[in-house]
């Protein structure tokens, strides 16, 4: 087995395919600013990208996934992706939920599927910062088609 280099990501070679895989480690990823990112001052939180086309390098990338973690008291205000369904795993601390016109608490190991379309949103309590996997269909974020609700 080899060892990850310290910082950045390193292409796998394929058995006998043209396209390399990707492989990295999150600590060698430094946090981003979502709202820079997507452009919306009031969105509030940090991800790590994981893979995308920019991370990788690779322009025929299939998905976008990252993580993603709000402290107590942040907002991802109420948005929809229009070209893109959404997939997030809570990791870890809880937080209030919207999909579409509903509103629930979760917490680690809850799984949701956001069809393309559907409005959502993400609140941390003050006590409470939450941590969570996501994932897009679509392999770029000016790809996905947000739309600030």
């Amino acid at each position: 087995m080899t060892a990850l280099p310290p910082t950045g990501g390193r292409r796998i070679a394929s058995g006998g395919g043209t396209r390399a895989g990707f492989v990295l480690h999150r600590a060698d990823l430094a946090y981003e600013l979502i709202s820079a990112l997507n452009h919306n001052p009031d969105d509030e939180g940090l991800v790590h990208r994981l893979v995308d086309r920019q991370v990788t390098g690779d322009p025929d990338c299939e998905f976008l996934t990252g993580v993603y973690r709000m402290e107590p008291g942040m907002r991802h205000p109420p948005h929809l992706h229009a070209a893109s369904a959404e997939f997030y795993y809570v990791l870890s601390g809880t937080a209030l939920f919207r999909l579409a016109d509903e509103q629930f608490e979760a917490g680690p190991g809850t799984a949701m599927y956001i069809p393309a379309g559907v409005a959502h949103a993400i609140e941390t309590g003050d006590a409470d910062g939450m941590e969570l996997l996501y994932a897009f269909s679509t392999p770029d974020l000016q790809g996905i088609g947000t739309r600030w609700l």
